[in-house]
């Protein structure tokens, strides 16, 4: 059975150690590997990339249908990786992880222990879990209301039980300043329309480096 590989955010680690591919490790080259410059340069730029056996690749291009990303954004693109990616990816993720620092501290300001999280290695994505009570996809709405667009876990989740409380940020457009601001609106939603608490504890997450 093959494995598709999409490994579109593999770039946005914040050591800058790129952890090694499936379709690298495979022995028997049973994976169908898809990238994206589309999160580590430009969401507008749509080009994308297969790697694959050549067996594989010729019955991909067999089911084509589209004319394909324009010949000029290929070009623009080939360009700047060759003059600039080894140098704009670290000033990227080193954006990026200010961004979840933000996201971090204003989530333990407003929400305390009421927000739980696991801190990600990389990615432009926050996973976080509210009180029980709380139904992400009426957050969402309520949320959006408010001028705070959130991504409900029920549809981000195979299990949509599970994701009910759950909910995914992205903090990857917005700057620190509306990032703040963003979760302070958030947490007044919460509180408003789920009763969750102001503050549940007063706990330190994590030593700040």
């Amino acid at each position: 059975m093959p494995i598709f590989e999409d490994d579109c955010y593999a770039d946005l680690i914040w050591d800058g150690r790129r952890p090694p591919s499936l379709y690298a490790m495979s022995e028997r080259g049973g994976v169908i590997h898809i990238g994206s410059f589309s999160k580590s340069i430009a969401p507008a730029l749509r080009v994308g990339y297969i790697v694959a056996t050549w067996d594989v690749l010729c019955r991909i291009l067999a089911l084509k249908t589209d004319a394909g990303s324009g010949a000029l954004e290929q070009m623009v693109l080939a360009e700047f990786c060759a003059r600039h990616f080894t140098e704009h990816v670290p000033k990227l993720t080193h954006a990026l992880r200010t961004k979840l620092d933000a996201l971090m501290d204003a989530l333990g300001e407003h929400f305390g222990t009421a927000a739980e999280f696991d801190e990600p290695r990389g990615g432009i994505f926050l996973w976080v879990k509210l009180p029980d009570a709380v139904d992400t996809p009426k957050l969402a709405q309520a949320a959006l209301a408010a001028g705070v667009a959130i991504n409900p876990g029920p549809e981000w989740s195979t299990h949509k039980a599970h994701g009910k409380s759950r909910l995914r940020l992205c903090f990857a457009s917005p700057s620190t300043q509306a990032i703040r601001e963003g979760i302070a609106v958030l947490a007044e939603v919460c509180r408003r329309e789920f009763g969750v608490p102001e503050r549940i504890a007063n706990v330190e997450r994590r030593a700040r480096a």
